[in-house]
């Protein structure tokens, strides 16, 4: 296949991959490099795919679905005076992850985790995901990891079948947000190690805007909605949920179920099922299997799921933000 035009004039290319948490540190690196005044274009996928570059950030708009190609083609349409790129790897398939890597060349690699996802295509743990993943990694690169995975030996091992130089990085929290931790360390470490000075690109990151689908907690009424349908693996999820310092007794839980993402499903099955919980609901697509004491509600408009709080309700919604969470986040955004 042949060589996408990353510029050869840029001295800065980074690639970003993993299981979660890779848009956002793209977004954190592009608002670092950019704030030490290289003129950075970026790309992520996310739940929306964006571009971002000296003018501000737009959407990439598609004819059709999400493809592989459409990094290759990004990359081509960069103008010379790009002086860094920051690329969020795409790729789902196994055989398909290495062509983030071919085509941007980047000097780093960040993996941000190894966390279960993608079920159907991946396998079932963290030790499938990460023999997907690591096929990401350029062999004879250097890839930078969070701490939290130095005693990962199977991850370790794989990489160093390709001969990667392994770097780590530390959490670094910023105004409470611990959640985030993990992403903001390798962000600034990224930084570090691309030869940049940390103290202002920390100062810039923390002037960043929070992205519309990302975490937080929206106010409706006299209620409270979580808004986690974003972090598609349960690890993840009870991390966030588990930052609220909400009580199970009395959240009232949604999860939004994908009918083409049964993997997902059935690895929140145990904690959707435990009996704490004040109450469980599930929308989206219909499910197969049943779990426990949950609920299923047909609801067709972003109005209908609104309409399911109740005063001083405290709701947590996760699963997956396609469909009426997406519209529901687009429209608390604005």
């Amino acid at each position: 296949m042949p060589m996408a035009r990353a510029n050869p004039d840029a001295a800065r290319r980074v690639l970003v991959t993993g299981s979660r948490g890779k848009s956002t540190i793209v977004r954190l690196l592009h608002a670092a490099l950019q704030g030490a005044g290289l003129h950075t274009h970026s790309r992520i996928t996310g739940v929306v795919p964006r571009e971002m570059g000296p003018q501000g950030t737009r959407p990439i708009l598609r004819s059709s679905g999400a493809h592989v190609e459409e990094m290759r083609w990004w990359l081509r349409q960069l103008p010379k005076t790009a002086a860094a790129i920051v690329m969020e790897n795409s790729a789902i398939t196994p055989e398909l992850q290495n062509l983030a890597g071919q085509w941007l060349r980047p000097e780093l690699t960040i993996l941000s985790n190894t966390l279960a996802d993608h079920q159907e295509v991946w396998g079932p743990d963290e030790a499938s995901a990460a023999e997907v993943l690591v096929r990401g990694v350029p062999r004879k690169g250097r890839v930078l990891l969070p701490a939290c995975l130095a005693n990962d030996e199977h991850l370790l091992r794989l990489l160093k079948q390709r001969s990667c130089t392994i770097q780590f990085a530390k959490a670094a929290d910023l105004d409470g947000q611990h959640y985030q931790a993990v992403n903001l360390g390798l962000a600034l470490e990224a930084v570090r190690r691309l030869g940049l000075a940390v103290a202002p690109a920390l100062e810039t990151m923390s002037k960043l805007s929070r992205d519309s689908y990302d975490f937080h907690v929206a106010s409706v009424g006299d209620a409270e909605l979580a808004m986690a349908f974003s972090a598609n693996d349960i690890v993840s999820t009870r991390t966030l949920f588990e930052s609220l310092n909400w009580t199970r007794e009395a959240t009232r839980l949604v999860y939004n179920h994908r009918r083409d993402r049964p993997g997902r499903f059935e690895s929140f099955a145990q904690w959707l099922e435990s009996p704490e919980w004040r109450e469980v609901l599930i929308i989206g697509d219909k499910p197969g299997l049943r779990i426990g004491n949950a609920s299923y509600r047909k609801i067709r408009s972003k109005e209908k799921l609104l309409r399911l709080l109740r005063p001083g309700d405290r709701m947590f919604g996760c699963g997956n933000i396609a469909g009426l969470p997406l519209a529901l986040a687009t429209s608390l955004a604005r």
